[in-house]
């Protein structure tokens, strides 16, 4: 009799499954967001591009499903997380099939051979470290991120020992040589007044959620800043270029704040940092418009 059941209810479910397929357009598949980001990556530039390059980044995933979908998940280190890549700029029905890696030196590469965001469709996978779950915000705290603030999440998935190519007998990791290229700069150093901005910022909670006085953001926002800026967030052409010690020559926007850099010889200072009242600007997916000489009033 339960066989009979069960039989029954896996018809019904192939059969409303086929329904389902035939009413959407064919070779498509329907995705409904679980989540989304809340991470201090305003916008694309400034952006890690791996999460394990800055261990020091802090976000969450803000849930739309019932938190009980994610009992257990503590129990793992690392966690897989599936997104849209909502702030390209290209549109879906572009034809492009190469692009230039930033990094690549002018080589041109299959769209699909790389981790570009411009993808024939715009789905990322990014791995980050488990943290810990918020049951009454329903919020998932991660770190290690590499996603802009405002990500849609549609799936989540834990790392398991399997993921890794240590575990197929046999076979290498391999990447190709500009992949594995370092062009981290030496050093990152916050000027006086650039710590005393920090400090300034956090007790004003510019920098709330992610970081706060009372979760020892200070410290840990500092810690994020120089990772991201040792990486080099810089534009491809300007990668590997100086300018004059004295000039407020670059900034990024992290959290609600603009951070100004130079960079000297491989060397990163960080010249100051000043509030930026995102709720005055207009966005578009997501991602605030705004020019880098724009400060809170």
């Amino acid at each position: 009799m339960r066989q009979a059941e069960r039989a029954g209810r896996i018809k019904a479910e192939v059969k409303l499954r086929s329904l389902s397929k035939k009413s959407a357009s064919e070779g498509s598949m329907s995705l409904k967001r679980i989540g989304s980001i809340v991470s201090p990556y305003t916008k694309r530039m400034g952006t890690p591009r791996q999460g394990a390059l800055v261990p020091a980044s802090r976000a969450f995933v803000q849930l739309d499903i019932p938190m009980e979908t994610l009992d257990g998940i503590e129990n793992y280190s690392h966690a897989w997380i599936i997104f849209e890549f909502h702030a390209n700029t290209d549109l879906s029905s572009s034809q492009k099939t190469k692009i230039r890696p930033p990094r690549a030196g002018g080589i041109k590469v299959g769209q699909l051979s790389t981790r570009s965001p411009h993808r024939p469709n715009a789905l990322g996978l990014s791995l980050v470290v488990v943290e810990r779950l918020d049951r009454s915000c329903k919020r998932f705290y991660i770190s290690a991120i590499d996603l802009v603030n405002g990500t849609p999440v549609y799936d989540i998935k834990p790392y398991v020992p399997w993921d890794s190519p240590e575990e197929f007998d046999g076979v290498t990791l391999k990447v190709p040589t500009w992949v594995e290229q370092d062009d981290t700069l030496s050093e990152v150093i916050f000027t006086s007044r650039a710590d005393a901005d920090m400090r300034r910022l956090i007790s004003q909670k510019k920098l709330a959620p992610l970081y706060t006085e009372k979760n020892g953001g200070y410290k840990s926002a500092i810690q994020t800043v120089k990772q991201v800026l040792s990486q080099d967030p810089r534009a491809s052409h300007k990668r590997g270029t100086t300018m004059s010690k004295d000039a407020l020559a670059y900034s990024m926007i992290f959290c609600q704040t603009k951070v100004d850099f130079i960079v000297v010889e491989k060397k990163v200072k960080v010249m100051q940092l000043n509030a930026v009242d995102l709720s005055r600007k207009d966005f578009v997916d997501g991602i605030p418009l705004l020019h880098t000489n724009e400060t809170e009033e």
